[in-house]
């Protein structure tokens, strides 16, 4: 868990964070710690943007020349001991330490991070680099924790009291920190595990209590974790009991002109592509019987609505859903944390019904999503919506637009290019009738299994837009040093990688919808897909199953930006293997760009990635595909065995044994659904069948990095 046993160069590590609400931390878990209620913007804000943040610092490092290895900013660890670490719920780094030892503030009774300016109310996240920088100094004010033993009252499982081993005493800097060693099982029991607060809580909770209760009562809910809730330094400490049960935080107005503030809400709109805002009075809500803002925040002043028009076309697509999702989420909270730190009061994600608020404001539109935000600043009033403006869409335009937002690699070709290379595309299918199993059980414990038998066909544009005419590869190339690092510093940890991977994943998404919201805004119809083919896998990470590397890898071919290596991934000329596409299919028509003319580096290797595959799943079957001309000669790919590796986790080596696994199953000659069911349900998952991540050999052990 230390920075060099992650990263053996590391002499520096970067520490950042992102302030909860005010008003979500105080108003959230009630009346229930079960009812999250607007603390849920921590993961569905705080976590994912301290995620984009650390991956961009890291690929801004490397591109200096320094290795730079982002780790996740909370939901990957190991439940269990391993080898020399002898803690449970150990993550790859503890960022509350982190930021201790980066001057940003203390550790409090609790065992949080207490910051002078926010107290516990913080996200965090790290980045650790080889990089010279310059250190902070220690945290030297007045304490930041007066033991005043409030989340020791208000902890509903009693972890402060019940199982404390000892008092934890841990030294940073030259400053040391007491707090109890509690157990974790019991800690997690709501706000891990989900089980249900009102339970009797056994006077010893181990893994096996807690599974026993999960296959007895199930999963009730998380909740907000009460020792943040009820915490607030001594100086910032006040009570308003009138407003909320939890202390509230002393802050004071930046005195900002309201046009002022609406002209900064505009532009955090327009970055993230909103088609409507709105921003409206209460007092337009005083003849509403069914919405009444003041029940959200009782110092409610302004509501505003905020829009997105999803087409009928993207309603129907499952792969654009998070990102819209994560769209609104990321504006909402953004406006409501710039009027929190101007010194107001605001919330978002409550109860409130988003349409209610935007027909009252009247701008409710069917095909939009909209979502809300409170506040207790008093704003002038305000409609603005996008409006639709035809007209051509230049090529050159459009590869400027996607790198301006992140893209490395932009490419584009015809659906008459695709079609002509269909065919060549149907040669690299090995297992045309294929099956999966899919886990229908709890997120922890037993793999309860569900067969699905198919047949592997080659999808086309025209299947996610009818009318389809081209389409646009975006590639984002992920850091290096989480794939050099994986499983064999002494951290032995695959989390990093796993975060690079899923991340990169939301970013492409985010990339792709701009890029569609740009060309819906010039008249034309887009979709994205991350399996345009349809032919790719999934692979088991701790954020569910995500696409595997070969996805959109034929797509990558086409438009000319990769050709496909002997570990059947996309390899690129700048970047290798180590980048990640995305396609977006849309009706407007774009010529096709040259495919690679890139040196096929795999002709002069020694093939690690086939010697090194633990179930041997690249086989000695050569693919000779022929498109325009040119010829791409690459091994098929047995995909029932690389499942059994990385969809699965049914060979310890691609990851499971990293954390204290034991899974590894023989792959059966005569592979029947059966008998993978058979396979993967007889394997002792536990509570870490949640934080299975995988990191495929084949990619690991490729030593090209690009030129």
């Amino acid at each position: 868990m230390s920075p060099q046993g992650l990263l053996p160069e590391c002499k520096f590590v970067i520490v950042i964070g992102i302030h909860h609400l005010d008003a979500a931390v105080e108003l959230g878990g009630e009346p229930t710690p079960h009812d999250i209620g607007p603390y849920a913007i921590q993961s569905t804000y705080q976590n994912p943007k301290l995620d984009d943040i650390s991956y961009k610092i890291a690929l801004l490092l490397e591109k200096l020349g320094y290795k730079a290895l982002p780790i996740a900013s909370s939901n990957i660890w190991r439940y269990y001991g391993y080898k020399d670490l002898k803690v449970n719920f150990a993550p790859d780094l503890a960022h509350r330490y982190a930021a201790v030892a980066a001057g940003l503030g203390e550790i409090g009774w609790s065992g949080l991070f207490i910051s002078p300016e926010f107290g516990p109310r913080i996200r965090l996240i790290s980045i650790l680099t080889n990089a010279d920088l310059m250190p902070d100094s220690m945290y030297n004010g007045e304490p930041l924790c007066d033991k005043c033993m409030e989340c020791v009252k208000h902890c509903p499982t009693d972890a402060f009291r019940k199982e404390v081993e000892k008092i934890n005493t841990v030294e940073i800097g030259e400053k040391t920190f007491k707090f109890p060693e509690t157990n974790k099982w019991r800690c997690s029991w709501a706000e891990n595990f989900a089980l249900n607060l009102a339970l009797k809580i056994p006077e010893k909770v181990t893994e096996k209590v807690v599974l026993d209760h999960l296959e007895r009562y199930g999963m009730h809910g998380g909740e907000e974790g009460c020792c943040l809730k009820f915490c607030m330094t001594p100086l910032k400490r006040y009570y308003d009991k009138n407003y909320c049960n939890a202390p509230r935080r002393k802050k004071e107005i930046i005195e900002v002109k309201p046009a002022e503030i609406v002209k900064k809400i505009k532009e955090i709109a327009d970055k993230y592509f909103i088609d409507i805002i709105a921003i409206g009075n209460k007092s337009y809500f005083k003849t509403n019987e069914f919405v009444h803002p003041e029940l959200h925040l009782p110092d409610a002043e302004t509501i505003i609505s905020i829009g997105i028009h999803i087409s009928r076309i993207n309603q129907q697509n499952k792969d654009i859903q998070y990102t819209i999702k994560r769209r609104l989420h990321f504006t909402e909270f953004e406006i409501a944390h710039y009027l929190d730190m101007l010194g107001y009061s605001a919330i978002t994600r409550t109860k409130i019904k988003d349409e209610l608020v935007a027909q009252q404001l009247k701008v409710f539109k069917e095909d939009y999503l909209y979502s809300t935000i409170i506040t207790s600043a008093k704003l002038p009033v305000l409609i603005k919506e996008t409006k639709i403006s035809k007209g051509k869409v230049d090529k050159k335009e459009l590869k400027n637009f996607a790198k301006k937002y992140g893209a490395d690699l932009v490419g584009f070709f015809t659906t008459k290019r695709y079609a002509n290379a269909k065919g060549e595309i149907e040669k690299s299918i090995l297992n045309k009738d294929y099956f999966y199993v899919e886990d229908k059980g709890h997120l922890y414990g037993p793999f309860v299994p569900s067969i699905t038998k198919t047949q592997l066909k080659v999808k086309s544009p025209e299947d996610y837009l009818r009318n389809a005419k081209s389409v646009i590869v975006i590639g984002i190339h992920y850091p290096n040093t989480p794939i050099e690092t994986a499983k064999v510093t002494p951290a032995e940890t695959v989390g990093p990688y796993t975060f690079v991977q899923y991340e990169s994943i939301y970013l492409l998404g985010d990339i792709a919808f701009n890029i569609i919201k740009y060309l819906e805004r010039k008249g034309y119809s887009a979709t994205l897909s991350y399996d345009l083919e349809g032919i790719a896998s999934l692979v088991k990470s701790s954020r569910g199953m995500l696409p595997d590397l070969t996805s959109n890898r034929f797509s990558a071919v086409l438009s000319g930006l990769a050709y496909i290596g002997y570990n059947g991934l996309p390899m690129t000329e700048k970047f290798g293997p180590r980048v990640r596409f995305i396609s977006i299919i849309t009706d407007c028509v774009f010529k096709d760009d040259p495919l690679t003319n890139a040196k096929v580096i795999c002709e002069e290797c020694y093939t690690p990635c086939i010697l090194s595959c633990p179930v041997k799943a690249i086989t000695k079957e050569k693919v000779s595909m022929n498109i325009e001309g040119k010829s791409f000669k690459f091994y098929k790919i047995n995909m029932l065995k690389c499942d059994w590796a990385k969809r699965y986790g049914l060979s310890e080596k691609e990851g499971p044994e990293f954390y204290a696994l034991k899974t590894e199953r023989e792959f059966p000659k005569d592979l029947t659904p059966e008998k993978l069911a058979k396979s993967v349900t007889n394997v002792n998952w536990g509570v870490q069948k949640r934080h299975v991540n995988i990191c495929e050999e084949c990619l690991r052990v490729c030593k090209f990095k690009g030129r």
